[in-house]
């Protein structure tokens, strides 16, 4: 396979091993690195995982997933999206991250233009260059204030555009889009005749007052759309590996045959696992949410009195995305130098996008306590030469 510049290790390796050092040599590790929910997956998918293997669930399952788990994935969107998929057009995959590298795989020719917007999930550029090494990727980066430049999008697609990559809820940032934005990329959608690929897997970490808008239930562009999500992040099920998307027939098939040719199947018994989602409430979310969302409230706030800092309140995800500029250093630089000289580790901005060299990606998927720690060593780091 020819590999692409795209195709790189993460820029967050040295980091860990930094990380790792340092925990080796018994010192204290405060981490926002961690892009996984800190709570312990709920007992009920333990307790349906281990009952489909005890009754012999450990065998082939078809490539496309089980029927089961598709007909409750068909009836969750209908009722929560009022989205009209049938099982046949939902196909379940060892990730999110695979359903992606399918979808690209199935689509993708050689140089088509796919438009994603920074800052981005670290994987789409690898994703789309693994799949076609000569595919070209238009970056449109968002404006300061996180909003989505529409305008832009529109004026960046050409001919050869096959694809634009939308991440709501947004990681890095958190930002969600209103209803008008959505309708307004619908729109797009449908008259430039491109795909829209929806990575929608933080779709229930929204928090009070905030509502999110699916582009799944807009019919409209159904047979352009493929949607993509799983569990790990509203149920902790990161080590699972499943996720799933939802498209039109034919691109599902295409992707069941990569599937077939790869992966053979999804965890047989994983699967059966997830159908106590659709069978229980989801009472973990909403304790999860109350705390996430204090946690959230109290980093903007402690942010707003760091002179060097600034930052957009997330209205969704884990995440918060912040403005080192101040500090006049790279990404890079400033995060070797948190967890070198104070333990704390932050994920460097450039690695979601170039032109985010100035940010940091705070994970809030740890303890107040020790979000609390890590403000205190924020507000008496001694950075008063480098700050303007």
């Amino acid at each position: 396979m020819k590999f692409s510049k795209e195709v790189q290790e993460s820029p967050t390796l040295s980091l860990a091993e930094i990380a790792r050092k340092r925990k080796q040599a018994g010192k204290k590790v405060i981490s926002f690195a961690v892009g996984e929910p800190d709570f312990k997956t709920p007992e009920f998918i333990i307790k349906a995982t281990i009952k489909a293997l005890k009754e012999g669930y450990t065998g082939y399952s078809t490539p496309q997933g089980l029927i089961e788990l598709r007909i409750a994935i068909k009836e969750d969107y209908k009722k929560r999206y009022n989205a009209n998929y049938s099982e046949e057009e939902i196909i379940v995959f060892p990730g999110a991250k695979a359903a992606i590298f399918a979808s690209l795989a199935s689509l993708l020719e050689k140089d088509d233009e796919v438009i994603i917007i920074s800052p981005y999930y670290v994987s789409y550029p690898p994703l789309i260059k693994l799949a076609e090494v000569e595919s070209k990727i238009i970056e449109i980066p968002l404006r300061k204030d996180f909003k989505l430049p529409i305008d832009k999008i529109k004026a960046a697609i050409t001919k050869q555009t096959k694809l634009l990559i939308l991440n709501y809820p947004n990681n890095p940032t958190g930002q969600l889009l209103t209803k008008q934005e959505v309708k307004e990329l619908v729109q797009i959608i449908k008259e430039k005749e491109i795909y829209l690929l929806a990575d929608e897997i933080y779709d229930q970490l929204i928090f009070e007052g905030e509502t999110f808008v699916s582009f799944s239930g807009f019919k409209e562009i159904k047979d352009q759309l493929i949607i993509i999500n799983g569990f790990s992040k509203a149920y902790a099920m990161t080590g699972f590996r499943i996720g799933y998307a939802l498209a039109n027939k034919d691109l599902v098939k295409k992707m069941n045959l990569f599937n077939q040719n790869t992966n053979t199947n999804t965890n047989t018994f994983v699967q059966r696992g997830c159908l106590a989602i659709y069978e229980n409430d989801k009472g973990h979310l909403a304790t999860y949410l109350k705390q996430l969302q204090k946690k959230v409230n109290y980093l903007d706030k402690q942010i707003k009195t760091i002179p060097y800092l600034t930052g957009i309140k997330p209205r969704s995800t884990f995440y918060y995305f912040v403005d080192i500029s101040k500090t006049q250093q790279g990404s890079q630089t400033f995060s070797k130098y948190l967890i070198e000289r104070h333990g704390i580790v932050a994920t460097p901005g450039k690695a979601f996008g170039k032109k985010w060299d100035n940010y940091l990606r705070l994970s809030l998927a740890l303890p107040l306590e020790e979000i609390k720690e890590a403000v205190k060593i924020l507000k008496t780091m001694e950075l008063k030469k480098t700050i303007k």
